[in-house]
């Protein structure tokens, strides 16, 4: 197996169900009628794990959210709804870009290995300042840790000591559910997170958010399980991975439109395998023939 950090990937989706915004359709909807000037945010954690963990810990403190209710970025590209200084404004600043709000969560240290493939949980919901959600700020505490077996871990320190994590939010990255309610998935890819300071391993977290209904899945099966096969798909702008379940299924979302290749990484004496070609298409859910792998 070749090194996690060159590899591996944990994609973790955070959804977002928020009022007062429209991008790609959804036709379910929140029937719960929201209080003046606030938007109801629920926020589920879903992931796909690498192979060479049992757990990966990961200890969340708070969730907040960015909120311009003013309209002051729109019309501008989504990538530029900085020029603030977030670090600065103390957990709960605003600035012309709009004003943090925090969610209500259930704070404490989550097993992302128990929420993979499709999986996901609720860790908290509550009501913030109505308007447009421009990012999400994760505050991590210090009890991050990984796990190789049942008895062998390590630490995760934050690499730069900067407990804040940021995904900035495009437009095309939220669901619209209907009355005025709208999902965001954040992707959080740990071969980018988990990195190596003076021999040590730490954390230094890379968010990305999209939208479900602009972007594709893949899902299938693969055989046998002493495999221990980790799933790379890629084209030349996006990448992804998953690890299976011991029934060989496995689930790959928020893949952006297009044409992809899978490599089926083995353990030996099984050998590897790889599928040219496969289409991904937007809002779809694409189904690849099931796969066994063979010494």
């Amino acid at each position: 197996m070749k090194n996690f950090l060159k590899q591996a990937c944990l994609p973790v989706a955070l959804a977002l169900l928020v009022t007062g915004f429209s991008a790609c359709q959804k036709e379910t909807s929140l029937s719960d009628e929201n209080p003046e000037g606030k938007q109801r945010v629920m926020v589920y954690l879903n992931d796909d794990p690498v192979v060479d963990f049992t757990k990966v810990l990961v200890d969340i403190r708070y969730v907040e959210v960015k909120v311009d209710s003013s309209g002051h970025g729109r019309g501008r590209d989504d990538d530029h709804h900085d020029g603030d200084h977030d670090d600065d404004d103390d957990n709960h600043g605003h600035d012309n870009y709009g004003q943090w709000d925090t969610i209500a969560i259930a704070p404490g240290v989550y097993d992302l290995l128990q929420l993979r493939n499709g999986v996901d949980t609720l860790i908290g919901n509550g009501f913030t300042y109505a308007g447009r959600i421009t990012k999400i700020r994760f505050t991590l505490g210090d009890s991050n840790r990984v796990f190789t077996d049942s008895t062998h871990s390590a630490p995760l320190s934050i690499c730069d000591g900067r407990h804040y994590v940021y995904a900035k939010v495009k437009s095309d990255a939220i669901d619209t559910l209907g009355n005025g309610q709208v999902r965001i998935n954040v992707d959080f890819d740990v071969t980018k997170s988990i990195q190596r300071s003076g021999g040590q391993l730490c954390l230094k977290p890379q968010l990305k958010a999209y939208c479900g209904h602009n972007s594709g899945e893949l899902e299938g099966k693969i055989f046998p399980a002493e495999a221990r096969p980790l799933i790379k798909v890629y084209n030349a702008n996006d990448t992804a991975y998953a690890v299976p379940f011991g029934n060989g299924k496995y689930k790959i979302k928020g893949l952006a439109e297009g044409i992809y290749t899978m490599f089926v990484d083995a353990r030996s004496p099984y050998a590897d395998t790889t599928i040219s070609n496969i289409q991904v298409r937007r809002g779809r859910d694409t189904e690849i023939p099931t796969i066994t792998l063979h010494h």
